[in-house]
C-alpha cells in the first residue's frame, strides 16, 4: 500500500511539473505575440498624411499604444515622443514603412519581478517611396520585459535602437 501511495505522489508531482512547463511555454508564446503585435502596430506606417502639428492627433496616436504597456512604461515612452518617431520618419522621408524579420530571443536577467520574461528582439524597417522603390532598410534591435499583470500581459520595459536621427529630420 505504501509503494502505491509513493507512486501516486510521484505521478502527481510529474503531472504538476508538466503542467507548469506548459503554462510557462504559453506565457512565453503569448509574450512574444504581444511584442510582435506592438512592433508591427508601431512601425508599420502606410498613411503619410498624418498631421504632426496637430497636438490632439498626436496625443490620440500615442494613446493607441497604452494597452500594450504598464502605466509607468507608457508614460516614460510617451513623454519622449517615442510613439511618434515612426510617423515623423515616414513623413520626413515621404516613404511608407514596413516591418520584416521580427525575431525574439528570451534571456534571463537578474530581476525582482515575478512573472516577468525578458527578451532581446530584432527586426528590419523597410522604407518604400511613392513609386514602390525601397529607399532604405534599417536593422533595429532592443530589449523588452513582459509581465503578467492584473490586466493581462503588458510590456514593462521597452528599449530599441530607435530610428536614426537623420531620418527624423528633413
Amino acid at each position: 500500500m505504501r509503494k502505491l501511495f509513493v507512486l501516486f505522489c510521484y505521478l502527481v508531482a510529474l503531472l504538476l511539473f508538466v503542467s507548469a512547463c506548459g503554462n510557462n511555454s504559453d506565457f512565453t508564446d503569448s509574450a512574444v505575440e504581444l511584442g510582435e503585435e506592438f512592433i508591427e502596430e508601431l512601425y508599420n506606417v502606410d498613411d503619410l498624411g498624418f498631421d504632426l502639428e496637430d497636438v490632439d492627433s498626436m496625443i490620440a496616436h500615442q494613446n493607441e499604444f497604452s494597452s500594450f504597456f504598464t502605466e509607468d512604461e507608457f508614460e516614460d515612452l510617451s513623454t519622449n515622443r517615442f510613439f511618434l518617431m515612426p510617423l515623423e520618419a515616414a513623413n520626413n522621408q515621404n516613404s511608407t514603412i514596413s516591418v520584416e524579420n521580427i525575431a525574439f530571443v528570451r534571456y534571463d536577467r537578474d530581476q525582482v519581478e515575478k512573472d516577468a520574461l525578458d527578451f532581446e528582439h530584432s527586426f528590419n524597417l523597410l522604407f518604400i517611396d511613392q513609386e514602390g522603390n525601397e529607399v532604405d532598410e534599417i536593422e533595429m534591435n532592443g530589449q523588452m520585459t513582459v509581465v503578467d499583470s492584473k490586466d493581462g500581459l503588458k510590456i514593462n520595459r521597452y528599449h530599441d535602437s530607435e530610428i536614426p536621427i537623420e531620418l527624423l529630420n528633413p
